[in-house]
């Protein structure tokens, strides 16, 4: 592992952990074991280390998503693909996925506009298989854009719970996630698909 990937994972720990504000240059130095010099080399300030922690996050989450989707699937198995790997990285990967979706934006840096083209990637992907199906007739949507940004907060809802431990102990984790997800995804598809 680089110099800048042990930065970004002690940064990633420290703003989950102590959030934006008390997170500093010397502190994490102190905990990668080297001089706050050193990071200065990789990164200007803790703006640009911030965004690079978002950025980085964002792309494992899109290169996750993308590995789940194969031809031929219908649009549906595809929504299924797309939210078993959206919780899966939020469970498996929860400090990244904090850092994307949790972190209070108040403690973030500014996130420029032209990075914002990756983050949107992610849901037009999801629109698209959405728009598909609405196209076949297979899912009841008016705006398929829409519809991704309602299944991405629901999914953000079920993985939130899970990770934030809100989960009533009573209910198992897995079969709520298995039937949270299979609602979602009802609650789109077409009355004429399910006669």
């Amino acid at each position: 592992m680089s110099l800048r990937d042990d930065i970004l994972t002690v940064s990633r720990t420290l703003l989950i952990k102590e959030g934006f504000g008390k997170m500093s240059m010397r502190k994490i130095a102190g905990e990668v074991d080297v001089s706050a010099t050193s990071i200065y080399l990789h990164f200007k300030n803790k703006d640009e280390l911030i965004l690079a922690l978002i950025e980085t996050s964002i792309g494992r989450l899109a290169n996750v998503l993308q590995q789940q989707l194969e031809d031929g699937d219908d649009p549906i198995r595809k929504l299924e693909k797309m939210a078993d790997g959206f919780i899966y990285f939020a469970l498996n990967h929860p400090q990244e996925y904090e850092i994307i979706y949790m972190v209070r934006p108040e403690e973030m840096p500014r996130f420029p506009k032209e990075k914002f083209e990756q983050i949107r990637k992610i849901y037009e992907l999801l629109a698209d298989i959405i728009k598909e199906g609405k196209e076949r007739g297979i899912l009841h949507v008016d705006d398929p854009l829409m519809s991704a940004y309602t299944v991405w907060a629901q999914l953000h809802g079920v993985a939130s719970v899970v990770i934030s431990k809100r989960l009533d102990t009573r209910i198992p984790t897995d079969t709520f996630i298995k039937q949270a997800v299979d609602h979602i995804i009802q609650g789109f598809i077409s009355q004429k698909t399910t006669v």
